[in-house]
């Protein structure tokens, strides 16, 4: 009787012991005050980066941050993908007859500026703020950063470094007319949102022949896109 009484005891210290012994998970702030959090209320524990964007949005020093590559690429060396002006998709022929706004009567006007709209491949395919440059953003560009021919991992562009020392690599990924790939290596061709308003067939655009930002194309025409956002 005695042995059975001592055992309920220790059954019952042990039971009391375990019930005052929880894990705890002790969050220390800057603050100094601390945060406690049961362990088996805790599924996972993940770090995030708050400011974090995948597409880089490097600051130049200028009115907007630059992305860090070509829409379509993942890397700054990478060409990336070339778009029409005022479409989202790529496809394998950038000529008038395979142009979404383009028919019998001619261009459609689908806007002066399109950034930030429907029509921009910036916008629709990575969020977050990013768009088209405007035509002044463009020439900010020109006209407040340094432009320096380089090779980037065996691809020809121009790394264009703005007032604050920052950077980004622009690739000579040429463009396409209808179904020809030109002047890759050569030449690169980025679109603005701006349309020509005294030829509504074509659009504003930067090409590395004298970094022009004045500079039009037909807008059926398959270029570059290099994202801005705010």
């Amino acid at each position: 009787m005695r042995k059975t009484i001592l055992t309920a005891i220790v059954l019952v210290l042990c039971v009391v012991a375990k019930a005052q012994v929880e894990d705890v998970m002790v969050i220390h702030h800057t603050d100094g005050s601390t945060e406690r959090i049961a362990a088996k209320n805790i599924d996972y524990i993940d770090f995030t980066r708050e400011d974090f964007d995948p597409y880089g949005a490097i600051d130049l020093g200028l009115s907007v941050k630059w992305a860090a590559y070509n829409v379509g690429a993942t890397r700054p060396e990478e060409l990336g993908d070339l778009f029409s002006w005022g479409e989202t998709v790529t496809k394998t022929d950038y000529s008038e007859a395979n142009y979404s706004y383009y028919s019998a009567s001619g261009y459609q006007t689908i806007g002066r500026n399109i950034a930030g709209t429907k029509y921009d491949a910036a916008r629709q395919l990575w969020q977050h703020g990013w768009r088209l440059p405007t035509l002044t953003e463009i020439k900010e560009l020109l006209d407040n950063c340094t432009w320096t021919e380089e090779t980037h991992y065996g691809v020809k562009g121009f790394l264009v470094t703005g007032p604050n020392g920052n950077s980004i690599f622009l690739p000579a990924a040429g463009y396409q007319r209808a179904t020809t790939r030109e002047e890759v290596g050569e030449c690169g061709y980025y679109w603005t949102s701006i349309v020509n308003a005294d030829m509504p067939s074509s659009a504003y655009n930067l090409n590395f022949k004298g970094y022009s930002a004045n500079w039009t194309a037909s807008r059926a025409y398959g270029f570059s896109i290099r994202a801005v956002k705010q």
